[in-house]
This record gives structure tokens, sequence and C-alpha cells, in this order.
């Protein structure tokens, strides 16, 4: 028995790296117990276990050794320290994952699918369980028993029966940024900011991404040359499409920005009702909007506003035409809302310099044949 015994606190000190003064204690605090319940010992009198030779004895008050109570301790004894070593162990287990793992919440593992159980992946990290949720798994994802997988910790709670203390995802935002800052060393460092991040797992991502300086194009750091830094990323997350776009302290700039591939023409902001109504034109309101409403939605979630996209209308510019301009420049007065004839012929030329960039000489001839046309339109 007690060869048996030194050959367990050895195993488990060695191999599952629970201290073998704990599992001590837990002993002889159980087997007080037993000895109180069953043989009637008195209080005061307390038993020890000798760690290097699993001797026990009983000691009093004055922690002198005493004659132990009549027991037949060999039929019981091997199912009693079997069971105490089992409950402490477990305990001692569960509190050493939940210490080690608590330090890595918000942080990626790597694991390994041990199998399913309701849908739900239950993956191998190191000496510890996690349970990796449907919910939080990629639309993409097809895994199997024995399959290699990156995780994201979201949670390490306090081990109670019956379930898994480590929560893994891998769909939240956390996720996705961490596995940036693996990927590009100049995130990780600080060279490169990312500002904001939105995604819709397993789908779309966009990623605001900053630098302070200058001489950094953060955008082309992190995609890399020929997409090289976002391919690898695209590839674990099972063919997610990430667009990377430029963070800018203006909230016109950055809402622009956000809604890329689409080109803004004019943005609004109403800070009471926290909306930014953008305009774009009829051919951009597609890709302002993106497959079912998701380039739109990611630009709210990136810049904390709620966007409403707005179809400019296109003025008519074949009026204007008839002054025998051509289209380029009847397309910058128009932009610049110069739209009609009637305008051309009342406007002071400065303002129209100004508004369209054109040149005074330009300016000036248009002024006068939007005069003239009026005043053929009059005779007529």
């Amino acid at each position: 028995m007690k060869k048996e015994l030194l050959v367990l606190l050895d195993y488990w000190e060695k191999e599952k790296g629970v201290d073998r003064k704990f599992l001590i204690s837990s002993l002889e605090k159980g087997l007080q117990t037993v000895y109180r319940k069953k043989a009637h010992l008195a209080p005061e009198v307390q038993v020890k276990i000798d760690p290097e030779t699993a001797e026990f004895y009983f000691i009093d008050e004055k922690e002198e050794k005493v004659i132990p109570p009549s027991f037949p301790w060999e039929r019981i004894a091997a199912q009693s320290v079997k069971q105490i070593l089992i409950q402490k162990i477990r305990e001692a287990e569960n509190n050493a994952i939940y210490h080690e793992f608590k330090d890595l919440e918000n942080e990626i593992v790597s694991g390994r699918i041990e199998f399913f159980e309701n849908g739900n992946a239950i993956v191998s990290i190191g000496k510890a369980m996690g349970i990796l949720p449907q919910k939080h798994m990629l639309s993409n994802d097809h895994f199997h028993v024995g399959s290699p997988v990156k995780v994201y910790i979201i949670e390490v709670k306090k081990p109670s029966h019956g379930s898994y203390p480590i929560v893994l995802s891998r769909v939240v935002g956390g996720f996705l940024k961490k596995m940036l800052m693996e990927e590009i060393p100049e995130i990780k460092d600080g060279t490169v900011e990312i500002k904001s991040l939105a995604r819709f797992p397993g789908d779309l991502s966009k990623i605001a991404v900053y630098s302070q300086d200058p001489n950094i194009d953060s955008v082309g750091t992190c995609i890399g040359e020929k997409a090289s830094r976002i391919k690898s990323i695209v590839r674990e997350l099972g063919g997610e499409k990430i667009e990377v776009i430029k963070w800018y302290p203006d909230p016109v700039d950055f809402t622009a920005s956000a809604l890329a591939p689409a080109k803004c023409e004019k943005i609004v902001f109403d800070e009471k009702k926290n909306e930014a109504s953008c305009w774009v034109s009829k051919k951009q309101i597609y890709l302002a909007i993106g497959k079912k409403g998701q380039n739109v939605r990611l630009a709210c979630k990136l810049t904390g506003w709620n966007i409403i996209v707005n179809r400019m209308e296109e003025p008519e510019k074949s009026a204007i035409l008839n002054l025998g301009i051509s289209d380029e420049v009847a397309d910058i007065l128009v932009k610049n809302g110069i739209e009609t004839i009637k305008i051309i012929s009342e406007a002071d030329p400065e303002n129209i310099k100004k508004l369209t960039g054109l040149s005074e000489e330009m300016v000036n001839e248009l002024i006068e044949k939007a005069r003239a046309h009026n005043n053929t339109e009059k005779i007529q």
C-alpha cells in the first residue's frame, strides 16, 4: 500500500504538475475524517503521512506520536485513498487550469478537435479542454476529430462540475485583431494602429488602420506584397474577405474611407441624431450599400455613425451643353451646383472661378455665351 501511494504521488507531481504537499495535506485531512467516523479518533489526534516513505502515524496536540486506534485499515484503505486522491487531484488540476488560462483570456491559442458534443467542438489546449460553441464557429468551418484549430479564448470561468471552464471563439473581432498582430509586425510593435474593426464572421471584415509616421503606408503595410499578409489570414478564416482602409481623424474623411470602394460626393452630419448622410452617384449606390447591405453596415460599426446612403440626383446638363461647351466642363459646373444657363448668366465670374477652378478666360466666355443665349430666348 505504501509503495503504491508513493508511485501515485510521484506520478501526479511529475506528470500532472500537482503539488506533492497539497496531495499529502489533502490525504491527511481525508483520512482524519475517515478515522473519526469509523474508529472514533479523538479530536485532538491528527493523521500524518511521511512524504518520503508514505508511512502513516498519529500525533496528539503536543505533536507526539500516539498509538493509532484499532481499525481494520487495510480493508478500506485503498478505496479511501483512491477516492480522496481523485477528488483532490481534480480540484487541484481545475484550479491550476483556471489560473494558467485566466491570463490567456483575449489571446489566440492552438488546439486540436477532440470530439463533438451537441454540435459544439471540444478542443484540447495543452493539458486543458475548452469548448468552442457552435455559435462561435465560422459558417465555413468544417472540422473533424483530430483537426488542428486556432481559437480565441473569450472567457475562463471558475471550474464547476460537468462544464468546460474555457470558452473559445472564432467569430469575435478580437480573434481577427490578434491574427493581424501575429502576421503583421508593424501592428504588433505599434508602428501601425488598428483604430477600428468590424466583422461579418466568415463573410466580410473591414479594418481601419493608421500610422503616425507619414512615411508609412498603413494600408499597404497590412496588405503586404501581392496581398501576402492578408491572404494567410483569409486562408485561416476559410475565405473571409478582409478590406483594409485608412483611418482619418476627420470624420468626413473617415466616413468616406469607411464606405470604400464607393466614392462619396457629399457627407452631412447630424450629431443630435448621430447620423451621417452620404450622397453617392447612381453608379456608386450598389457599392456603397454592398451585398445584403454589408458595406454600409460595416461602415456604421467602424465609424460609430448611423450612415444613411442617398443617391445624388444627377441634374440635367443638356441645357448648359447648348452653350457649346464640352462634357468635361459641363460635369465640373454641375458638380459645383451650376446647373442652368440662368445661373451662369447671373453669376459673379470670381465665384465661378473659385468653385470650378476654370480659367478666367473660360469663365468670362461662359458668362457671355449664357447671357447671349438668354437674350436670344427673350427676343424669340
